[in-house]
C-alpha cells in the first residue's frame, strides 16, 4: 500500500513538474493591428517572408490584425482589442497607422491611460508612396515616362490637375484628362473611382496632398474642398459623386479593381505599392494582380516619378528627428502634422509627390517583462536587421532614413543619451505606472 501511494506521489510530482516546465516555456501573446498598408510586410507566423514570420515564436507570438489605421489608433488609445476583432480579449500592445496621431489624441491619452500604462511612443515605421492604379486605361504611348508596371517600359502620366479633377468628381471620363507629357486629352472612356470607405491612413496621405494642391487647381470640381482626413468622404459633405465606388481596406480596393479589370471597366484608385504589382513590390504576397499604375509629374521640379520606395524617400527631403530631450519626449514631434515640415511633405520639392511615413504606436511600459523584451527585440530587428529591411523593400516601401534609425535606437531601444525614453525604462515604469 505504501509502495502504491509512493508511486502515485511520484507520478503526481512528474505531472506537476511537467506543468511547471510548460508554464516556464510559455511565450506571451503580443497583439497589434491597424494599417492595412503595412499588413503584408508585418504578416503572420505562418508567412516566412514577413517580419512576424522571421521573428518567430521563441520570445512571443505576435499577431497582427489588418483593420485600417483609424481602427488601429482607437484600439491602442483605449486598449480595446475589439477594434481588431469582435469578442477579442487581452491587451493591445501596439498599433500601426499611416496617419499620425493628433496632438489632441496624444494629450488625452497621456492624461488618461498613460498615467498607468506609461508614456505613448509614436515613431515612423516605413516610408511609403501612394500609388494610383489605372484599370482598363488608355494605351501607353509615352517613350519617356518611367516604368511602373511589369512588362511595360513606360507609364500613363498624371499631374496634380488630373488628380484634383478625377478625385473631386469633375473628370468622369478619360477624355477630360490631359496627358501632361503630350498636352493632349486621353482617348474617351468612362472612369469609376474606387475610394476607401473606412478610416484609412492611405486616404489621409492622399487627402493631405490634395488639400495642398487642389485649391489652386481649376480642375477641382466646384464646391469640393479637400480636407486632410482619414475619412476620404469628409471632403464631400453632400456625398461622393455618382461614379465613386466604396471599398473597405487595401484588400477591398484591390478586389474591386481586379473585378473591374476582368469586366473591362475603366477605374482609378489609390493604394500602397504592396497591393499593386511585382515591379513595385517584388516579394509582396498581395501583389499578384499586376495592376497598371500611373507615374506622377512633380509640379515643383517638372519631373516624372514612379511610385518607388526610393522616390518616396526623396520626397521626404531633409526631414530630421527631434534633436533634444524636450522635443523627443513628445510623440507629436516624431511625425509632423503641422508647420513648415508638414507643408513640405504634403507637396514635396522633388521625388514622388504623394509620399509619407507609416507609424508604429506603442507603450513605453508593459506589465509583462516578457512582452517588454519581445516588443523591444521586434523593433530592434525591424530598424537594424538587413533581413527585415529586405522584407520592407520587397513590399515596395523604404526603411526610414538613417538619421531616424539612429535616433530611434538611441532614444527608444537603448538609453544612449540618458533621456529615459527607452521601452521598459526602470525609472519610468515603476510604482503606479504598471504598464499595459
Amino acid at each position: 500500500m505504501k509502495s502504491s501511494k509512493r508511486k502515485i506521489c511520484q507520478i503526481l510530482a512528474l505531472v506537476v513538474s511537467g506543468v511547471g516546465a510548460s508554464a516556464a516555456m510559455a511565450v506571451p501573446l503580443v497583439q497589434g493591428g491597424g494599417s492595412s498598408l503595412v499588413a503584408p510586410t508585418i504578416g503572420s507566423v505562418s508567412q516566412a517572408n514577413t517580419e512576424i514570420g522571421l521573428f518567430g515564436t521563441s520570445e512571443a507570438t505576435f499577431t497582427y490584425y489588418s483593420v485600417g489605421s483609424g481602427a488601429g489608433q482607437n484600439a491602442f488609445l483605449g486598449n480595446q482589442p475589439t477594434f481588431f476583432a469582435p469578442g477579442l480579449t487581452g491587451t493591445v500592445d501596439f498599433a500601426n497607422s499611416d496617419a499620425a496621431l493628433t496632438t489632441a489624441q496624444i494629450t488625452s491619452y497621456q492624461a488618461g491611460l498613460g498615467t498607468t500604462n506609461g508614456p505613448l511612443i509614436q515613431i515612423p515605421y516605413i516610408v511609403t508612396p501612394i500609388t494610383f492604379p489605372v484599370i482598363n486605361a488608355p494605351a501607353v504611348t509615352s517613350t519617356t515616362t518611367p516604368q511602373t508596371t511589369p512588362g511595360q517600359a513606360h507609364s500613363i502620366a498624371l499631374n496634380d490637375d488630373d488628380l484634383c479633377g478625377i478625385f473631386s468628381g469633375n473628370f468622369t471620363d478619360w477624355s477630360q484628362v490631359t496627358d501632361p507629357e503630350k498636352k493632349t486629352l486621353y482617348p474617351a472612356g468612362a472612369i469609376k473611382v474606387v475610394y476607401r470607405a473606412d478610416s484609412s491612413g492611405t486616404s489621409e496621405l492622399l487627402t493631405r496632398h490634395l488639400a495642398a494642391v487642389c485649391p489652386a487647381s481649376s480642375a477641382t470640381k466646384a464646391g469640393v474642398t479637400f480636407v486632410d482626413s482619414l475619412t476620404f468622404s469628409n471632403s464631400f459633405p453632400s456625398g461622393v459623386p455618382a461614379n465613386f465606388v466604396a471599398a473597405t481596406g487595401s484588400g477591398g480596393v484591390k478586389t474591386q479593381l481586379t473585378s473591374y479589370l476582368a469586366a473591362g471597366t475603366a477605374a482609378v484608385a489609390y493604394l500602397s505599392p504592396d497591393y499593386t504589382n511585382t515591379f513595385l513590390a517584388p516579394s509582396s504576397s498581395s501583389a499578384s494582380a499586376q495592376l497598371q499604375v500611373a507615374s506622377l509629374l512633380n509640379a515643383k521640379n517638372s519631373t516624372y516619378y514612379a511610385p518607388t520606395s526610393a522616390n518616396a524617400t526623396t520626397a521626404l527631403g531633409s526631414v530630421a528627428p527631434p534633436a533634444t530631450k524636450g522635443l523627443a519626449s513628445s510623440p507629436a514631434n516624431w511625425v509632423p502634422t503641422s508647420g513648415a515640415t508638414y507643408t513640405a511633405l504634403a507637396n514635396p520639392a522633388s521625388g514622388y509627390p504623394v509620399s509619407g511615413t507609416s507609424q508604429i504606436i506603442l507603450s513605453q511600459c508593459y506589465a509583462s517583462a516578457a512582452v517588454t523584451t519581445a516588443v523591444h527585440d521586434f523593433l530592434n530587428d525591424h530598424f537594424t536587421s538587413s533581413t527585415f529591411a529586405a522584407v520592407v523593400h520587397g513590399n515596395g516601401f523604404d526603411t526610414v532614413p538613417s538619421t531616424y534609425q539612429t535616433a530611434i535606437s538611441n532614444e527608444f531601444l537603448s538609453n544612449a543619451k540618458s533621456w529615459n525614453l527607452d521601452i521598459g525604462n526602470a525609472s519610468v515604469c515603476t510604482g503606479t505606472v504598471t504598464g499595459r
